[in-house]
């Protein structure tokens, strides 16, 4: 009956008749999405844009849950603790917001030296890790607001024990950081630039991916040792009259860790099944956009040009 009332529901959405696939479109911002996330119980989607809002919609019915301003620039980061009841809002400045839900009140607000890149809550809600573009990273208190340590990272992936989290670093290495100390240890190389680590919520799956490329590799992080690599299409193989490329813009994973979506500069998401290494499905959109990825895997959220399209992926 649920997955009944969520398709009926999502059925009465406006769909853009563009776009294949006929995709769930969510309207309301006024310029292009640059970061969407879903919580941890899959039935709320938050999107950030640069029209300096975030806008919190229910999967179930499309409806605008709430509206969260006071951006000083445009999201680049958003992300759900793991309970939902806290969202952390990295914007393009030097800021990160800690909005308490449903109230929508700033609990933290956070200055980092650095441009942000990413934001990550530990699996208690009680720290947040924050990285920069330009390898500055810090560890705070929510308790209070203090930095707790600083360590270089210019992503991070949080494990589900909460004692450790991985960490990218510019110098083509990802990383094992102890929470409580900041001690970095284990430094794998991964021969690429300006590495971006994903870990799956379960800490089974380790990926990295580089802006700069189109491959994503997946590791096996007790080894250290590459398992396999994905690489798309090459570009010519796409659309060789409008010259496009497929490097990486935005990759998220599964909370299994067996399917993981990526979206490029060819404007094409693309959805992997690790288990065989192979792309089983794909979706055109109208910019390069930032996906996110259902709890139960069923939706993927893409940022787009003044919308969130929702693709389904299987059945409940």
């Amino acid at each position: 009956m649920t997955a009944l009332l969520l398709s009926l529901a999502l059925a009465a959405i406006p769909v853009d008749p563009l776009v294949p696939g006929s995709p769930a479109v969510l309207r309301g911002h006024t310029d292009v999405v640059t970061a969407v996330a879903f919580s941890p119980d899959g039935k709320t989607i938050a999107s950030g844009s640069r029209d300096k809002t975030v806008r919190l919609w229910s999967l179930e019915t499309g409806a605008v849950l709430q509206t969260i301003e006071g951006s000083r620039e445009q999201p680049i980061s958003i992300v759900f603790s793991a309970d939902g009841k806290r969202l952390a809002i990295a914007d393009s400045s030097f800021e990160v917001r800690v909005i308490e839900l449903p109230a929508g009140t700033v609990a933290q607000t956070l200055v980092h030296p650095d441009t942000l890149s990413q934001v990550a809550f530990d699996p208690a809600g009680a720290r947040l890790m924050v990285t920069g573009f330009n390898g500055n990273g810090g560890l705070y208190s929510l308790k209070d607001g203090k930095k707790l340590y600083s360590l270089r990272a210019n992503s991070v992936g949080m494990l589900p024990d909460g004692k450790e989290a991985i960490v990218a670093t510019s110098d083509h290495f990802f990383k094992t950081v102890e929470l409580k100390s900041g001690k970095l240890r284990q430094p794998v190389s991964t021969d690429t630039q300006s590495p971006v680590v994903v870990v799956s919520r379960d800490g089974s799956t380790l990926v990295t991916w580089s802006p700069s490329a189109p491959e994503v590799r997946v590791w096996d992080r007790k080894t250290g040792k590459v398992t396999s690599t994905l690489t798309p299409p090459a570009p010519d193989a796409l659309m060789p009259e409008k010259r496009q490329t497929n490097e990486l813009v935005s990759v998220v994973i599964s909370n299994d860790g067996k399917r993981l979506v990526t979206s490029a500069a060819d404007r094409v998401v693309r959805v992997w099944d690790l288990t065989q290494g192979t792309i089983v499905k794909t979706f055109p959109v109208q910019q390069q956009v930032k996906v996110a990825l259902s709890p139960d895997g069923a939706w993927v959220a893409a940022g787009d040009t003044g919308t969130v399209k929702l693709f389904k992926l299987s059945a409940d």
